[in-house]
């Protein structure tokens, strides 16, 4: 009797130890938030990762491609462009790039705006300016 009595309480020792453990070292752990009016300890401030969709292409001749800053320009768009060769090994088939790709450009249309692609073109035209990638 007085052995089960002491292997439970150790084992509920132990189990609650854990758990304050676990707590301290959550509580170290840096928050992603580093704004002087905000706590920077509470995990709320910390900001949700934003889903970026693939959108499949066939050449890399107008999308600025490798370019750091039409790059960003894309995933605050909510998407990012990915090249795959028609003659080539594909991971996906035209058809599933189709879907795919008719998706995120129905998802862009309703998020956005139904001109994003014109303002995707706009934002890439300066980045090339910037970046002195634009003759002309």
């Amino acid at each position: 009797m007085k052995v089960t009595f002491l292997i439970a309480f150790l084992g509920g020792f132990l189990f609650v130890s854990a758990q304050k453990k676990e707590k301290k070292i959550r509580h170290y752990l840096p928050a992603k938030n580093l704004e002087m009016k905000k706590d920077v300890s509470k995990f709320s401030d910390v900001p949700n990762k934003k889903n970026i969709s693939l959108l499949y292409v066939k050449d890399a001749d107008k999308i600025l491609y490798g370019n750091p800053c039409a790059t960003k320009e894309t995933h605050r768009m909510g998407f990012e462009y990915i090249v795959e060769p028609k003659n080539g090994l594909e991971s996906k088939t035209r058809k599933g790039k189709f879907l795919n790709n008719l998706g995120v450009k129905i998802k862009m249309i309703i998020t956005r705006s139904p001109f994003w692609k014109l303002t995707l073109n706009n934002r890439i035209k300066k980045c090339r300016r910037q970046t002195g990638d634009f003759v002309g």
